[in-house]
């Protein structure tokens, strides 16, 4: 990713380090859900996001919140607020870079049934936005 200039790398909402699976390792049983629940819980989450955004049909799901309705759906706890903020100056994220947590961090509690954004889904959502020798 190095080759990616800044301004590139600030429109991505997610970044994620996939390293190679062991050859012993695919052997291994299954954890975690299986598909058809991860499968499940997304589309509960995409219903939602419908629901939140019947009255904006310019808008279908979190990537696409901007300005004021951002502020009104990614209300976040002192906790939350204050990782995002503290991360933030830290890592020195762009006000983009901002907001596209915020976003992803409305979905992962979307995924949760959540109707708050805790600290957990910030954390979460940042995790997936700083390279991996930053978090």
């Amino acid at each position: 990713m190095g080759r990616i200039s800044g301004p590139l790398m600030d429109r991505f909402d997610l970044r994620v380090d996939v390293p190679p699976v062991a050859f012993r390792d695919l052997d291994l049983p299954g954890s975690g859900a299986s598909s058809a629940e991860i499968a499940a819980r997304v589309a509960d989450a995409r219903a939602v996001q419908s629901d939140r955004f019947r009255d904006h049909p310019d808008m279908r799901q979190n990537a696409d919140l901007e300005g004021s309705l951002l502020d009104t759906v990614t209300t976040l706890d002192t906790s939350a607020r204050a990782l995002l903020t503290n991360a933030a100056d830290r890592f020195g994220l762009s006000a983009r870079g901002y907001h596209r947590v915020l976003r992803v961090a409305r979905s992962i509690a979307d995924l949760e049934a959540s109707d708050a954004i805790t600290r957990d889904h910030v954390a979460e959502a940042l995790s997936y936005r700083l390279p991996p020798s930053q978090t």
